[in-house]
């Protein structure tokens, strides 16, 4: 077999972007979407972007939808996220069209991932039924501590 000339190959729409769509400050991805075709599939369905509003806190926005082809891109932003040591992690999931079971457990894995740390995660944007329902139906809803946007979430850590 032989491989096509690079110029001919198909690009993923975003592939001249990081191949995982995470963006933000203090991410540096480098995946090389040809080892990591999942990626290039996931990226088309979830957009992550890492801010980072004040010293010792990280805004996490997720967009799009979190299932068993993107959470792996979300925990390995959340993981990257929680190895720089936030005071506050908060995961906006505002922008979130689908949530299944898979998203579900990258989020109480999370969590998990906190308590025996000094960061607190926090989940924003609990307004769409595509969020709030199945942390509702799943009974999640009290594990966490959430907020309707991220607007009240970090109004709420500076209280």
């Amino acid at each position: 077999t032989t491989d096509a000339p690079p110029s001919e190959r198909p690009q993923p729409s975003g592939a001249a972007n990081n191949a995982t769509g995470i963006s933000g400050p203090a991410d540096s991805v480098a995946d090389d979407p040809t080892e990591h075709p999942t990626h290039d599939a996931g990226s088309e369905l979830l957009a992550l972007t890492v801010e980072r509003p004040t010293n010792g806190v990280c805004v996490v926005t997720v967009g799009g939808e979190l299932d068993m082809l993107t959470v792996p891109m979300l925990e390995a932003c959340l993981g990257k996220q929680l190895s720089t040591a936030p005071r506050h992690l908060v995961v906006d999931l505002q922008l979130v069209s689908f949530l299944d079971s898979t998203g579900l457990n990258c989020l109480l894995r999370a969590r998990e991932a906190t308590l025996t740390t000094t960061t607190r995660l926090h989940l924003a944007g609990l307004a769409t039924r595509a969020v709030a329902r199945p942390l509702e139906v799943s009974q999640l809803l009290e594990v966490f501590t959430t907020y309707p946007t991220v607007t009240q979430a970090l109004a709420a850590l500076f209280d």
